[in-house]
């Protein structure tokens, strides 16, 4: 066996999501997962340290709680599955993003701040840690992100012979294409997915996020506050493109509000942001998928995939991941696991078609336990 822990926080900072898989070449076996809910005042600090006025002194001891509380899941983890620490072979940690800032022209290059402290986390876990997997890409004068699309490439390439697209609403939306005849995927950053829905649930109703979108149903759509965000311009500019909570965020969304409005109609009409701004998306790939298959926590929100589906101009069917034998919960983390094996494997794991690279890369930076 293989075995690597994968540990994704999304941009919608509610959990750290663990899983344990035994990965081989061609394969990937999921083991188990755990996940542990981000307290609120880890939480409270972690949002307000996406500031670009962060001290490196918060940042450091912000950095080693949230490392603590990544060693707890990976603890849990293996106790859960009764994996000893000795058969593992890494932990592959994304960390927490606070701040995304990616090349907006060609010949620019970005930079990504992901909050990990993965010495402290080798430590605490006794097991060696492989992080940092934007930086490389960014380097090479790519976005750093979207990363799933080469791991949507490999569990779900093979899953049929025509072409399919695959979505993963996150906190962030992004978007995978697996042509029937491409050899190699393309993906982007749609927009929000459940990032404002979270945000704004929080602040009227005190609510970490509108289970199955029934909060949004009671409001009515606001077609002239729809249409001023759809004409953003990240929407229409091109891929490749990335994104996160640094620029769709309360502040963000404020400028469009005017001064009377009810949130349970903003609500409503988030919802119907995500769903248009992804059956847009579509129009950008080179050919009409058969399927769009869905993953991230916004699968669970059906009222989202009713309107996903509502919206998309052709009848493509909208299945969850778990149609081809993958929790949708648990796509991400396994991304990372894979990530870290790909590091350790000496293979290259960006794609230049996806984050605009210059160069195929292999990512990632490894500490010893």
């Amino acid at each position: 066996m293989s075995l690597y822990v994968g540990l994704m926080s999304g941009t919608s900072m509610d959990a750290i999501d663990a899983v344990l898989c035994d990965i081989e070449p061609n394969r990937i076996d999921f083991m188990g997962a755990h996940s542990v809910a981000i307290p609120a005042l880890l939480k409270d600090k972690l949002e307000r340290a996406c500031t670009p006025d962060l001290s490196v002194t918060h940042y450091h001891q912000l950095g080693r709680e949230y490392a603590e509380l990544c060693a707890q899941a990976i603890h849990q983890l293996l106790k859960q599955t009764r994996i000893p620490v000795s058969q593992v072979e890494a932990v592959a940690s994304h960390g927490q993003t606070l701040w995304h800032a990616p090349p907006k022209n060609k010949g620019e290059t970005g930079f990504s701040i992901q909050l990990n402290d993965a010495d402290w986390l080798a430590v605490k876990t006794e097991l060696p840690v492989i992080f940092d997997f934007r930086a490389r890409d960014l380097a090479l004068g790519g976005q750093g992100a979207p990363l799933v699309p080469a791991f949507h490439q490999f569990i779900f390439g093979n899953a049929s012979t025509d072409p399919i697209a695959v979505l993963n609403l996150g906190g962030i939306a992004n978007i995978s294409f697996l042509g029937s005849s491409a050899k190699q995927a393309i993906g982007f950053d749609t927009g929000p997915a459940n990032t404002l829905l979270d945000q704004w649930i929080a602040r009227h109703k005190s609510e970490r996020f509108d289970h199955n979108g029934v909060w949004a149903q009671q409001g009515a759509l606001d077609t002239a506050l729809l249409n001023a965000l759809l004409n953003d311009p990240y929407f229409s500019h091109p891929p490749p493109k990335s994104s996160g909570r640094e620029y769709f965020n309360l502040t963000w969304l404020e400028q469009f509000i005017g001064e009377r409005y009810r949130p349970v109609d903003v609500q409503r009409t988030l919802v119907e942001l995500t769903a248009k701004s992804v059956a847009q998306s579509l129009n950008e790939l080179p050919e009409t998928p058969t399927k769009l298959v869905v993953c991230g926590g916004g699968a669970f929100n059906r009222f989202l995939l009713e309107r996903i589906q509502h919206c998309l101009s052709d009848p493509i069917p909208v299945v969850d991941s778990s149609k081809f034998g993958v929790d949708p919960q648990h796509v991400e983390a396994m991304a990372f696991a894979w990530l870290g094996w790909c590091f350790d494997n000496k293979k290259p794991a960006n794609l230049p078609s996806v984050t605009g690279a210059s160069q195929l890369a292999i990512l990632g930076k490894r500490v010893s336990a």
